[in-house]
């Protein structure tokens, strides 16, 4: 794991928490005081933020109706820290989205073309860069949520992520 200050509570219950009793040391990340515009703005949005453990196979996800974070119990046992990690940036992208009234789900555009989307997976992509992942292991992170290759590459194009020849 290379960011030493994020721990994840993998064996929480199915049920809702503080974002802290699931994913610790979120606060320190300098990329979420960036997406939040300040250290302090970050941190009080943080404190107030409620994750529910659902009994699910999937990732994270933002609840569109009441801004809770959600994240399946099997990603949350299983998954690599340093994917939960992205996973916790990308989210939180969508929060500070959320909170601004944007719409995360617009069905007006594909999944990797929706301008939402675009700026979480760029904010986590260079969040990925800062803390010394290599391209191919962003690559095996992307390809958790893409629904097909073509959709992958279609995501790689717009956010700058380049394949290994």
């Amino acid at each position: 794991m290379r960011v030493t200050s994020f721990k994840v509570r993998r064996g929480a219950a199915v049920g809702e928490y503080k974002l802290s009793e699931v994913f610790s040391g979120l606060e320190s990340s300098p990329a979420l005081s960036k997406v939040f515009g300040s250290k302090a703005q970050m941190t009080k949005i943080l404190r107030h933020l409620k994750t529910r453990v659902e009994r699910s196979d999937s990732g994270l996800w933002l609840d569109r109706d009441t801004g809770t974070i959600c994240v399946g119990s099997k990603h949350l046992a299983t998954a690599k820290a340093d994917f939960l990690y992205l996973d916790a940036i990308h989210v939180l992208v969508h929060v500070r989205q959320f909170l601004e009234g944007k719409e995360l789900y617009d069905q007006a555009f594909e999944y990797v073309e929706r301008p939402t989307e675009l700026e979480a997976y760029r904010t986590t992509v260079a969040e990925a860069r800062r803390v010394g992942m290599e391209e191919d292991e962003i690559l095996r992170y992307l390809r958790m949520d893409a629904v097909d290759d073509s959709e992958l590459g279609k995501l790689m194009e717009k956010i700058g992520v380049r394949a290994r020849r």
